[in-house]
């Protein structure tokens, strides 16, 4: 069994004109769900057991991490294999939606089969009201503080985790945005920390983030980039808040199951 937290979050790489740069680190992960190969993406090694973790989850493969009853790494040939041992009632659930996966960096619906695969009937969310939008602006003041990797080598994505008044309580950073996702919805999940609260993504916003955000429980979703037409439509649909924080600008309120207590 292999440990991947031994692998360093970025290294030192010299340019050819003689100066040093950190850079983030980037490996090659196979899951492997009861020995059979589901798939292969790219990921920063960090945090890799609430990946793995979120991401069965927020493709609906798990509905508690119960359901997962061994999780190990290994390292072989220059690559990471989660290999997974599933309760029964997960891998019959996953042999009815099975997929293959292309090794792209933060893949989302590539290698899909069908139309149906792509754009499933979802339940929706229960109904949660939207929080303050003072209480979501006050946010991005604290994003610095919880993006460590990125604050030392950039080109990462971040997914953070914020109580109902608005505190930040963590963050995940990935090469990819899905990754960085299913990091926080993994972690949030292990941490039995219910539906409140609200999640904050540093990249734009699909279709297939909704469906994740979804499939995990989880009703608001801010992001820092716009959302897609699609994702919205998805959204206003499942009954999620959506928000969208632009720089310089107040936040825009895109799909809302409730509206936002009034402030006294």
């Amino acid at each position: 069994m292999f440990d991947p937290d031994a692998l360093p979050d970025y290294q030192f790489v010299t340019t050819l004109s003689g100066d040093s740069h950190a850079l983030a680190s980037e490996v090659p992960l196979a899951v492997v769900l009861n020995g059979i190969s589901h798939a292969v993406m790219m990921v920063s090694p960090n945090q890799l057991d609430a990946f793995v973790t979120g991401f069965l989850l927020s493709e609906g493969i798990i509905r508690h991490h119960r359901e997962i009853h061994d999780l190990e790494f290994h390292w072989r040939d220059r690559a990471l294999e989660a290999s997974v041992t599933l309760a029964n009632g997960s891998h019959y659930r996953w042999q009815e939606h099975r997929r293959s996966l292309a090794g792209r960096t933060g893949c989302g619906l590539c290698g899909l089969e069908s139309i149906g695969q792509a754009l499933p009937d979802l339940p929706p969310l229960p109904a949660t009201s939207l929080p303050p939008l003072t209480t979501v602006e006050a946010l991005r003041r604290q994003l610095d503080d919880w993006q460590p990797l990125g604050q030392e080598c950039g080109a990462l994505h971040a997914a953070f985790y914020a109580d109902d008044q608005g505190r930040i309580q963590h963050s995940c950073e990935d090469v990819g945005r899905h990754n960085a996702l299913d990091k926080l919805l993994g972690w949030h999940h292990r941490h039995g920390l219910g539906s409140g609260g609200m999640v904050l993504i540093t990249s734009r916003c699909s279709v297939e983030l909704v469906q994740k955000m979804a499939r995990a429980g989880q009703p608001t979703l801010i992001t820092l980039a716009a959302p897609t037409e699609l994702a919205v439509r998805l959204a206003r649909t499942l009954g999620l808040n959506l928000l969208h924080l632009p720089r310089r600008q107040g936040p825009r309120v895109y799909s809302c199951h409730a509206p936002a207590p009034q402030t006294p």
